[in-house]
């Protein structure tokens, strides 16, 4: 991996854009918080009941929420690389990936 930082580029004329940015992702973790909290009521409401079977909660007889179970198949790739290493760097692969951070929040 490249270590080498890259070049450094004036951006004054965006320094309003910059600080937008910040007040933006400041709001997001908030609303963030906020729609965890919201959901998680909702979610305690809908298994009060039944926890096993899940339900979908009406307001005024219609449909608006729901918190059910699925089953889901993932790829453990802690056991796959214990277990069988050749297949998991066989099946490895490498790519270059471009990451935006604003740096002074």
């Amino acid at each position: 991996m490249d270590t080498e930082r890259p070049p450094t580029r004036p951006l004054d004329s965006f320094a309003r854009v910059i600080r937008d940015l910040q007040r933006v992702k400041t709001q997001q973790a908030k609303l963030k918080a906020r729609r965890q909290d919201l959901e998680n009521l909702l979610k305690a409401a809908l298994v009060a009941t039944d926890a096993q079977m899940g339900a979908v909660g009406t307001v005024d007889g219609v449909p608006s929420v729901s918190f059910v179970p699925q089953q889901r198949t993932t790829l453990d790739q802690t056991t796959l690389r214990k277990r069988y290493p050749e297949i998991a760097q066989e099946c490895s692969a490498e790519q270059e990936v471009w990451t935006f951070r604003l740096l002074n929040p």
